[in-house]
Formats: structure tokens, sequence, C-alpha cells
């Protein structure tokens, strides 16, 4: 053992440092913790505690390309029809409900204790608490005062309907089955894969 660690240390160099210093650096970089998303957007890194959700119709533009329900079909449309056997496929995602987003809401607690005694020589403590809840609202620069949205939440997928050419086979339709269950937990029989004519 020590004979292997003497020959490691001759040929170490300059060069094979510099590489493994780099290796070093590389794998602290890839080791960084990546902020993960799961079906919720939050714009300001602000928690939801004391906040309220608003309900805004499926339609609702999510970027400004359309309707969050159209960018899930059309993503899992281009997934399903570049796997193997799949084909030309048409997709259809229904929604447990609509788009929500959580308002802002300023939440001010405050707690008084008195401490009482009477002339008998009892005691008692008295405990006054307040708390106000008041809607956060951002001010545009025509005046204009809207609640300040903090994350919009997107609904979960109640089920999924496949229209493909390859749905006749039934590997091909297991397979997709499989992907759309990974993809967003929809239970098997809450997913349909049909051939296409």
């Amino acid at each position: 053992m020590g004979d292997r660690l003497a020959s490691w240390k001759k040929k170490l160099t300059k060069e094979n440092m510099a590489i493994l210093a780099l290796l070093g650096i590389l794998l602290m970089v890839i080791a960084l913790p990546v902020k993960k998303t799961e079906n919720t957007r939050d714009e300001t890194g602000l928690s939801d505690t004391g906040s309220d959700t608003m309900k805004t119709s499926e339609t609702e533009k999510d970027d400004g390309d359309g309707s969050y329900t159209q960018e899930v079909e059309n993503r899992l449309e281009a997934l399903l029809s570049s796997m193997d056997g799949v084909g030309e496929v048409k997709v259809m995602v229904t929604l447990s409900s609509s788009v929500e987003q959580v308002v802002e809401k300023d939440v001010p607690y405050s707690m008084d204790t008195t401490k009482e005694t009477d002339s008998a020589g009892g005691s008692r403590d008295v405990v006054n608490s307040k708390q106000e809840e008041t809607t956060v609202y951002v001010t545009d620069q025509a005046g204009n005062k809207t609640p300040y949205i903090s994350k919009t939440l997107e609904p979960a997928i109640e089920g999924v309907t496949v229209v493909a050419q390859g749905g006749g086979n039934a590997v091909v339709q297991k397979n997709i089955t499989d992907v759309i269950q990974a993809l967003f937990g929809v239970e098997a029989h809450k997913i349909k894969v049909v051939k296409m004519k």
C-alpha cells in the first residue's frame, strides 16, 4: 500500500494537479442544489403562509401562447410521437380544476398578556390576541390596484386519452400508459390508448 502511494505522488505533476482541481470544481458545481418546481411556479420566493387562492378560468393564458391544457397536450404529443412504434398521435387531457392563483396576504398578529390580582389574593392571566388579514395590492403606472399574486398553482391532470397509429399494439399501449403515469401520476384506469383510423 505504501509503495502505491509513493508511486502515485511521483506521477502527480502540476498539470495533473490542475486537472484534479478542475474536476473538483466541476463536481462541486454538479452537486449544487437546483430549484425544483413541481406543479407550482413561485414568482417571488415568498412562502404561502397567510395566502389566499383565487381561481381563474381554465382558458386563462399561461404565458401568452395558449392555455395550460393545450401546452400539456402539445408537449405530450411531441413526446409520445417520438417513442418507438407509436407513430402519429393526438392527445386529450382533462384537468381536475382550473388554474389557481395564490394572493399574498399581510397577516399581522399581536398578543397582550395582563396579570391581575384581586383583593382575596387570587390571580389570573388575561390574554388578548389580535390578528388581521389584509390583501397585498400592487399599483401599476396607470394607478390601478390589483392583488399581488405570489404564485400560480397548475391544476392536477385528471385523465388522458391518446389516439395513436400504433395504439392497437398491446406493448405500445403499455409503454404509453407507463409514460403518462410517470409524468403525471395519473392512475392507469384514467388513461385510455386507442388505435388511430
